[in-house]
């Protein structure tokens, strides 16, 4: 599977989220290995990941992406949440304990 993450979707994200900067390079394992997959309304599907060791405490990492073809996957965003509940859309997929 191939990852996109363009400079200037980083650029995005930092200036949007500039929380997430410290952990640019957990997004594509967020999207590799995710806990729960969640498929937005406009086609978009989304990546969490849960993380305890941040410096913001624990929290989801939520990376935005769009199926290309199947075997790529083209980054939009990513920002951190603390509910899944706040993450709009349907489950599509999620890990088994």
């Amino acid at each position: 599977m191939r990852i996109i993450l363009s400079d200037r979707t980083v650029k995005h994200i930092i200036g949007r989220h500039p929380e997430v900067k410290p952990y640019i390079n957990r997004i594509r394992e967020a999207v590799e290995d995710p806990d729960l997959i969640v498929r937005g309304s406009r086609g978009e599907f989304k990546a969490l990941k849960w993380y305890s060791d941040l410096h913001l405490g624990p929290k989801y990492l939520v990376v935005v992406y769009r199926k290309s073809s199947e075997k790529e996957k083209i980054i939009l965003t990513a920002y951190f949440t603390s509910s899944i509940s706040k993450v709009k859309g349907e489950v599509v997929w999620r890990r088994q304990p």
